[in-house]
């Protein structure tokens, strides 16, 4: 015996079922299978599974092609400064901290910020230098994933360079070179 009981506003539905088998050989309920045992969904197209294998780069959300732009452009530093770059974490966050105070205020929401590295005190580990980049106001700057590569290699450019205090055309010897304006 089964009851569904629906309120919908001010009226209450109720229904009862009495499912009993009434031979043993009669063929299995198909309502009584779960979910993961039935062939096919309702619609009987199929069950619903992956569009794209895992490897396919075209399975890889916006964020991760995002994280890989960082990586790939952190490693460019890396390779052009070891020692200097060589505690600095790299982070991606989504959108700043109080964007909404930021942009009320009228100011333009920052692409990324830098954290000088923070000696150790009170028994604490010190904590080593970040830079962080925000992917929402990078993303919503271009128009194409091509302007987003540069976009995010200029804006961990110019991080290391506030985080080193030097120019942002001596971090990288190629910054804003191909950029037209």
């Amino acid at each position: 015996m089964m009851e569904f009981k629906a309120i919908h506003g001010e009226r209450s539905i109720q229904i009862s079922l009495d499912l009993q088998e009434s031979d043993a050989t009669a063929a299995p309920n198909p309502a009584a299978r779960t979910f993961q045992r039935r062939r096919r969904d309702r619609h009987g197209r199929g069950r619903r599974g992956p569009l794209l294998a895992a490897a396919l780069p075209a399975s890889r959300t916006r964020a991760e092609k995002f994280d890989d732009l960082v990586v790939d452009s952190a490693e460019r530093l890396r390779t052009l400064w070891p020692e200097a770059l060589a505690t600095v974490e790299y982070l991606v966050e989504e959108v700043p901290d109080q964007l909404e105070a930021l942009l009320a205020s009228g100011a333009q929401a920052p692409l990324g910020k830098y954290l000088a590295a923070l000696p150790a005190a009170d028994g604490r580990q010190g904590e080593p230098p970040a830079i962080i980049i925000y992917r929402h106001p990078v993303e919503a700057l271009c128009d194409t994933a091509g302007q987003v590569r540069e976009l995010v290699h200029e804006v961990l450019v110019e991080q290391v360079a506030g985080l080193l205090n030097i120019d942002p055309d001596a971090v990288d010897p190629l910054f804003r070179r191909y950029r037209g304006n």
